[in-house]
């Protein structure tokens, strides 16, 4: 039996496998994980079409959001991305 803490076995199971890799798509596009951990997500990737769709979606998004000028946020929005990126970085 693995911890959550052990990311490293990505490998399709029954029960909810690609909610650890969802769980890392942030840090696998920003190049933060340990080589085995990206090569596990990778292998995931190669097999997995439902995952290799989130992560397209994910990259576009992100890709959309850095494109934007602060100035171009309603300010409610800029309030909760401000709050979320916070709590993000403790």
């Amino acid at each position: 039996m693995t911890s959550e803490s052990d990311k490293t076995d990505l490998a399709p199971h029954p029960r909810a496998p690609c909610s650890r890799v969802m769980a890392l798509l942030a840090d696998y596009l920003e190049e933060r994980l340990s080589p085995p951990q990206h090569r596990e997500l990778t292998r995931h990737l190669d097999n997995c079409q439902t995952c290799v769709a989130q992560l397209h979606t994910y990259r576009s998004t992100v890709s959309l959001l850095r494109s934007l000028r602060e100035e171009d946020l309603p300010p409610d929005l800029r309030r909760t991305l401000s709050v979320f990126l916070d709590q993000s970085e403790s």
